[in-house]
C-alpha cells in the first residue's frame, strides 16, 4: 500500500509537471517526480508481479498434486496425461519467476529444492529400487535432484517421454505422490514467504531505504533486479544450453525426460521481459522497470526491449527437441547462445549503468 506521503510526492510532482504529457521529462527538477516513480516501481514490482507469479506456481502445483492423487487412484494413460499437462503447467510459471531470482527463493534454497538439474536416472532408480521409506518427510531429506520438478517428470515421463501408465509400479506411485505434496509445500513456503500477511518480503522491497533491513536503498533493489535478469541469461546461454551441447550428452539436459528444455529456456528469458515490463498473465501491469529507463533514456529502452525479443524469438530457429538439436542444430543453437549474451552485456553493462547513474536515493 503506497504512503499518504508518497501519493503527497505524487501530487508535488504533477503539480511541478503542468501541463506536460510526462510528468518525468527531464525540464526542471523532477527529483521528487523521480523518487515517487522508483517508489512505484518498487511497490508494483512486488504487487504486480512477484507476488502474482509465486501464487501462480503454487496455485499450478496444487492442480498437479490433485492430478497425481488422481492418477494413483485410476492410472490410465488419460490420467498420466492430466499429470503431464499439470507438470508442463506448473513449470512454465516457476521458470519465469527465474528472471528475478532473488530474495527468499534463494536466501531459503527454494530454487535448488524444486529445479535442481541435471538429474541421474541411476540414482533415482536407485532410490525406487531401495525398501527405503518414501514419506514425505523422507522425500525432504533427499538430496536436491532426487525430488522436485526433475523426479516428478522421471516418474510420469520415463526415458525419451515413452513412460505408460500400465509401467507406474506401485512403488513409483508412492514416490510420485511424495514429490508432489514436497514440491507443493516447497511451492507454498516460496508464496507465503512474499505475502504481506504472512512471511512479508514485500515490504523488505517497498521499504527500500526506509527502513528495509535487507535493501538499504532503492538503488540496491534495482540492482539485485537487473543483476537477477543477467544471471538467468548467463545460466540460460552458458550452463543450460552449453553444457549439454559441449559434452554432446542429451542427459545433462534441464528437461530431458520430457522434452521441454527449450520451453523452460524461452520461459525464463520471457521472465527477464516481463521483470522489465513488470507484467505477468492475469495481473495489471503495474509502473515498471522499462518506464523508469524509458524516462531517462529512450534510446537505450528501445536497446534492451528489442534485444529481449530477438533473444526469446531466437528459439524458433530450434525445431526439434534439445536432446536432438545439441547434435544436429548446433548453428541454430549458437545463434539463440549469441542473442542471450548480447542481452546479457546490456543488462550488465547499460543498464546496470543505468540504475547506478539516475538512482540515488
Amino acid at each position: 500500500m503506497r504512503s499518504k506521503f508518497l501519493i503527497t510526492l505524487s501530487v508535488i510532482g504533477l503539480a511541478i509537471a503542468g501541463c506536460k504529457k510526462n510528468n518525468t521529462g527531464n525540464n526542471g527538477d523532477n527529483s521528487s517526480t523521480q523518487a515517487t516513480l522508483e517508489q512505484h516501481v518498487l511497490t508494483d514490482f512486488a504487487a504486480n508481479l512477484a507476488n502474482p507469479n509465486y501464487q501462480d506456481i503454487q496455485a499450478k502445483a496444487q492442480v498437479m498434486n490433485s492430478a497425481i492423487t488422481t492418477f494413483n487412484a485410476s492410472p490410465t494413460d488419460a490420467n498420466l496425461e492430466a499429470v503431464r499437462v499439470a507438470w508442463k503447467n506448473t513449470r512454465a510459471a516457476w521458470e519465469s519467476c527465474e528472471g528475478f531470482l532473488f530474495g527468499p527463493v534463494e536466501d531459503f534454497n527454494y530454487d535448488p529444492t524444486m529445479d535442481d538439474w541435471p538429474v541421474n536416472k541411476t540414482d533415482l532408480d536407485a532410490v525406487l529400487a531401495s525398501n527405503s521409506n518414501l514419506t514425505v518427510a523422507d522425500i525432504d531429506q533427499l538430496g536436491t535432484t532426487l525430488k522436485g520438478f526433475h523426479a516428478i517428470e522421471y516418474v510420469i515421463f520415463g526415458v525419451g517421454g515413452t513412460q505408460k501408465a500400465a509401467n507406474v509400479s506401485a512403488r513409483d506411485k508412492v514416490y510420485l505422490a511424495s514429490l508432489g505434496e514436497s514440491l507443493l509445500n516447497t511451492t507454498t513456503q516460496l508464496r507465503n514467504s512474499w505475502d504481506p500477511a504472512s512471511g512479508n518480503y514485500t515490504a523488505q522491497v517497498v521499504a527500500a531505504g526506509k527502513g528495509s533491513v535487507t535493501f538499504t536503498s532503492r538503488q540496491a533493489v534495482f540492482l539485485a533486479l537487473v543483476g537477477s535478469m543477467a544471471d538467468i541469461c548467463n545460466e540460460v546461454a552458458n550452463e543450460k544450453m552449453q553444457t549439454p551441447l559441449t559434452a554432446q550428452d542429451s542427459t545433462l539436459d534441464e528437461s530431458q525426460f520430457s522434452h521441454n528444455s527449450v520451453t523452460d529456456f524461452k520461459n525464463n528469458i520471457t521472465g527477464v521481459l516481463n521483470a522489465y515490463k513488470c507484467q505477468y498473465p492475469g495481473a495489471a501491469a503495474g509502473h515498471s522497470l522499462r518506464e523508469l529507463v524509458a524516462s531517462k533514456n529512450a534510446s537505450l529502452d528501445l536497446k534492451i526491449q528489442s534485444q529481449i525479443n530477438t533473444a526469446i524469438a531466437s528459439f524458433s530457429a530450434i525445431t526439434t527437441t534439445y536432446e536432438k538439436a545439441i547434435y544436429t542444430q548446433q548453428n541454430q543453437i549458437k545463434s539463440v547462445q549469441n542473442a542471450i549474451k548480447t542481452l546479457q552485456a546490456t543488462l550488465e553493462g547499460d543498464l546496470e549503468n543505468f540504475v547506478q547513474t539516475n538512482i540515488k536515493d
